[in-house]
């Protein structure tokens, strides 16, 4: 799990440094100026307005949408796409289109000398 992008070792090390610099004793002053200061700050003006800010942006895309009234032109969209996949193409296409073609109509006296030609290259 990652916080603020540090992993678990870079936390250890940066505490490790932290008890390195300033000693056991004023580490835990240190950690209570600034858990103090941390709470000021999501508590102050500017970071309530730093929140609604990002709030506002993050919902940008779906206002537009819902302002140009796109939001139900891609629920239509997306109930074709839905009942295209769904739907069995062979079930709704007509007989005739599936069925083949029937066989064309073959001159007997070529048929006839088709079949000579091949018993006689099958004697040979």
């Amino acid at each position: 799990m990652e916080i603020l992008n540090i992993g678990p070792l870079e936390l250890l090390l940066i505490l490790v440094l932290a008890v390195l610099m300033f000693g056991p004793q004023d580490i835990v002053n240190f950690a209570h100026k600034a858990g103090r200061w941390i709470y000021n700050l999501r508590k102050s003006e500017l970071w309530q307005e730093i929140v609604g800010t990002t709030k506002e942006i993050q919902e940008f895309p779906q206002k537009i949408m819902k302002d140009a009234e796109l939001e139900e032109t891609m629920k239509e969209i997306n109930a074709l796409n839905r009942s295209m996949l769904n739907s069995d193409p062979l079930q709704k296409a007509p007989d005739s289109a599936i069925s083949d073609p029937p066989p064309a109509q073959a001159d007997p006296e070529e048929a006839e000398d088709e079949k000579k030609a091949l018993q006689q290259h099958i004697s040979d």
